[in-house]
């Protein structure tokens, strides 16, 4: 039972954005997003590197409306 694929999730509850600029490799971002029934260490963390600035504000929109389900 403990094992059993969840058979909806819960509204997003938390979300953390973190952008670091490292000269001469671009911009490195971590989004890290917490449903209702999730603690930090189930959540899903995604990181992106070697971004342009372009590319950091595209990926940003674009992962924020996947977590949000826009």
């Amino acid at each position: 039972m403990g094992d059993q694929e969840r058979l909806f999730r819960l509204a997003l509850e938390a979300l953390s954005v973190r952008a670091s600029y490292r000269p001469g490799k671009g911009w490195e971002l971590v989004v890290n997003s917490r449903r209702g029934d999730e603690t930090w260490e189930e959540a899903p963390s995604r990181t992106y590197t070697h971004l342009s600035t372009p590319e950091l504000f595209d990926v940003i929109v674009a992962d924020l409306e996947r977590a949000l389900n826009l």
